[in-house]
Parts: C-alpha cells; sequence; structure tokens
C-alpha cells in the first residue's frame, strides 16, 4: 500500500488539514464573565480535614461555572449547626481567586436570595450573574414620562405606527 501523506519537514508548506492549531493564553485583555454566580452552599465531605473546619463548599446552579471554597465565616451563624436549613438557599458568590494548584476556585459570598423555586430570588441571581442593573430608575429618568395616568397614545400617533399586538 502507498502512503499518500505528504512527506515533508516544515510545517509551513503542509497543506491546512494536517496542521493541528495550538495557542497559549498570555494575557486577558478584557474580563466578560462578571465573576458573579448563583447556587448552593454545603459543607465539605471530609468532616477531618482542616479545610472543613474553615470553609464550605459552593455549588452554582450553572455547570460551567466553577464551585468555589467560601469561609465559614461569611456563611449565615448557625450553618455548621444546621446546614440542611439552608440546602435548598439561593446565595449569590463572586469568584475572588483560582490558584493554578486547586480544583477549586476561591469565593466569597455576596449575599442571600432567598428560597429555590421561588420566581423574585431566581430572577435576581439571573440577573445579577449576567450585570445586568436591574435597580431602582433615577428621578430624572421618571421626570420624563408622561405624569397623567392611565397614559394611551394618540391616534395619530398610533396611525404612523405599525401595529404588533
Amino acid at each position: 500500500k502507498q502512503d499518500d501523506g505528504p512527506k515533508v519537514n516544515d510545517p509551513r508548506l503542509l497543506p491546512e488539514k494536517f496542521l493541528q492549531r495550538t495557542a497559549k493564553v498570555v494575557y486577558i485583555l478584557e474580563k466578560k464573565h462578571s465573576r458573579a454566580a448563583t447556587g448552593f452552599i454545603k459543607l465539605l465531605a471530609d468532616k477531618n480535614s482542616e479545610l472543613f473546619r474553615r470553609c464550605a463548599m459552593f455549588s452554582p446552579v450553572d455547570h460551567r461555572v466553577p464551585r468555589a471554597y467560601v469561609s465559614l465565616a461569611e456563611c449565615p451563624p448557625d450553618f455548621m449547626a444546621r446546614p440542611e436549613d439552608y440546602s435548598s438557599m439561593l446565595f449569590i458568590c463572586r469568584i475572588v481567586d483560582w490558584k493554578e494548584d486547586s480544583n477549586f476556585a476561591t469565593g466569597q459570598l455576596a449575599k442571600s436570595l432567598g428560597q429555590a423555586g421561588e420566581i423574585e430570588p431566581e430572577t435576581e441571581g439571573i440577573l445579577t450573574e449576567y450585570g445586568v442593573d436591574f435597580s431602582d430608575f433615577s428621578p430624572e429618568a421618571l421626570a420624563c414620562l408622561p405624569q397623567s395616568l392611565p397614559w394611551a397614545i394618540s391616534p395619530g400617533e398610533l396611525a404612523k405606527r405599525r401595529d404588533l399586538r
């Protein structure tokens, strides 16, 4: 059987289909992720370790975000005594560091949102993760809106618009 593959020593002369592109990250210009995640806190599995006495595990809802160690000092005061009370409580955690030799990031609990499955905590968690500002509008922005309610579009303006209802 005859080998039809290229017999070239210089990789720049090889056809594209024979090359495997590789790269190395040298610098991150802009961080896109807010480094905030919504998830749950749990006790560590190894009860005899030194880490068990100092940290809890944050497990994000989004599987693309790494799990993180959070300090027990940031957890609710009765978390160690009654961790089952917090098994369905949503928290916001910000990733602050991730050492090269660690499987888990280091996080900081930012806020307790409430029970998982409820609309308000879930919505707030999603908006915070994606960096969406959901604070109230400023008085200046509200002053631009019509003050006499109920407000309706005038018939002349409605005639100029395309009705997408």
